[in-house]
């Protein structure tokens, strides 16, 4: 059942007559785009509900939506659970019941224990201290005393090394503001605080997963890809040890699991797609925001499935997801950040590309330019850019390519994005498109030294950009390819 729908049924008791004044209020604020209060009142009106009180009745709908949001998210998580747990101790202690409320007590503290939620912890050993105190004696309530001092340290150890945490992803995400080695000195300070010195200092589950995110912002930046790799597959590994982790954290779990599999698909190994399958079935059983846990889970498997087909060169296979892909995404109501949108739809368009589906591929590359913004995520906006130009130029809109082609250098003057060949390869299509009978030997000499210049520079490593390097030389090649199988039979 839906919340709205939850709510509705909730929200009964408050019906006037056969009409419930709060559910239409709820309808009318759900339909409309802009919430015109006078607008509102005439809707209300027309169907027989009086709206001389508009204003107190918002209100009042807001807290209702709240009340019915509480109770239908009920006991779904444990932290849910430890808190109903706390607002039932209380009453049964002013009740003077202190036997039952310490048996909720102690039940409730394996809850806050199993889930690392150290702040609740102190707020269940509070009302123990003060229970204990006035049903079993001041030693007892001493000793429960004793107990914050060891939660008050962990949840000081989890905020230290969550500091540490941010201002590493800080650092990673503003990089470009410093040198190369400004950045790694700034991490490696970081790292020589004391509670990231050794696993060791580390003094809870939480606080962990934090430490293990802050050595793979590291080698990201170091750029030693094996490390980053065995930090998430680490960090990984104990999520899914955890009975609670991904039962309270899903958004949190899905965007830890997104990173592992980003560079995974870089390693030979036979566990991506294991993983790619644990996260699908982890979108079917999770229940909080499960619809947006559902989007993101499509969009990054997806994404990383695509992308493992073009860096094995697997066409076929890519092709088929896109189809997969095509007949899924209608299902869903997609709400998730540009950053991670545009990228989808660019491996999409890439696929189309390598299979020869020009048109196809052209209508992804058109929705990212007229729906998606350059700021969104501006090294791979670029790059649909460079991928428009060669998809006219294999339309032979010559013209189009020329203007697109001056138009993506001009860009990157001032924003320094594409590597050298991307240049090159723009400035050869320049070169082909502007003069008008060129002959098969000359357009094949232009991708010749384009591929020349490719196998010169090429690093050997598996990353994103020796992959972006890949592509463009698949493409590169094949023309040759056609060029000189066509100069063969002119």
């Amino acid at each position: 059942m839906s919340e709205k729908r939850y709510f509705k049924i909730f929200s009964e008791r408050h019906t006037i007559g056969s009409q419930n004044k709060y559910v239409a209020l709820f309808d009318q604020l759900d339909k409309a785009e802009d919430e015109d209060d006078s607008d509102i009142k005439e809707k209300l009106k027309k169907i027989g509900i009086n709206p001389e009180f508009l204003s107190a009745d918002k209100n009042y709908l807001y807290n209702l939506i709240l009340r019915s949001l509480n109770d239908f998210h009920d006991s779904k998580t444990f932290n849910l659970e430890i808190k109903e747990s706390l607002l039932s101790i209380e009453i049964l202690f002013h009740k003077g019941l202190y036997h039952e409320c310490l048996k909720l007590i102690s039940k409730t503290e394996l809850l806050a224990e199993e889930c690392e939620n150290f702040p609740l912890m102190i707020d269940v050993l509070m009302w123990k201290k003060k229970c204990s105190g006035y049903s079993l004696g001041l030693k007892k309530a001493s000793e429960a005393n004793l107990l914050i001092d060891k939660y008050i340290a962990l949840l000081n150890n989890l905020k230290r090394i969550t500091d540490l945490y941010y201002e590493s992803n800080l650092l990673q995400a503003n990089n470009e503001k410093y040198s190369k080695k400004e950045v790694i000195k700034k991490f490696e300070n970081i790292l020589s605080q004391q509670e990231l010195k050794s696993e060791k200092n580390v003094l809870s589950f939480s606080a962990k997963i934090f430490y293990y995110l802050i050595y793979s912002n590291y080698y990201y930046i170091v750029d030693n890809k094996q490390k980053e790799y065995d930090q998430l597959q680490k960090l990984v590994n104990i999520l899914n040890l955890s009975n609670t982790y991904a039962i309270e954290n899903p958004l949190d779990y899905v965007s830890i699991y997104n990173r592992l599999l980003a560079i995974k698909k870089y390693f030979p190994s036979s566990s991506f797609f294991n993983d790619i399958k644990v996260l699908n079935e982890f979108a079917k059983k999770v229940h909080i925001r499960k619809e947006v846990v559902i989007q993101r889970v499509f969009i990054h498997t997806n994404t990383h499935e695509l992308e493992y087909y073009i860096i094995n060169n697997e066409f076929q296979q890519a092709l088929s997801k896109t189809k997969e892909i095509e007949k899924e995404i209608s299902k869903l109501d997609l709400d998730i950040e540009p950053y991670h949108l545009i990228y989808f739809y660019y491996l999409q368009a890439i696929t189309l590309t390598f299979v020869g589906q020009f048109h196809k591929a052209l209508k992804f590359i058109n929705k990212i330019l007229n729906d998606l913004t350059f700021e969104d995520r501006p090294q791979v906006y670029l790059r649909v850019e460079v991928l428009n130009a060669i998809l006219h130029y294999e339309l032979k809109n010559y013209s189009l390519v020329l203007s697109f082609s001056k138009q993506v250098l001009k860009e990157n003057q001032n924003k320094k994005i594409l590597i050298p060949i991307e240049e090159k390869l723009l400035n050869g299509l320049m070169k082909i498109s502007n003069v008008k009978h060129l002959t098969l030997k000359e357009e094949t000499s232009v991708f010749q030294a384009l591929s020349n210049e490719i196998h010169e520079t090429k690093r050997p490593q598996k990353d994103t950009v020796n992959g972006l390097i890949d592509n463009y030389d698949k493409w590169i090649m094949a023309k040759i390819k056609r060029k000189l199988v066509s100069e063969l039979f002119n």
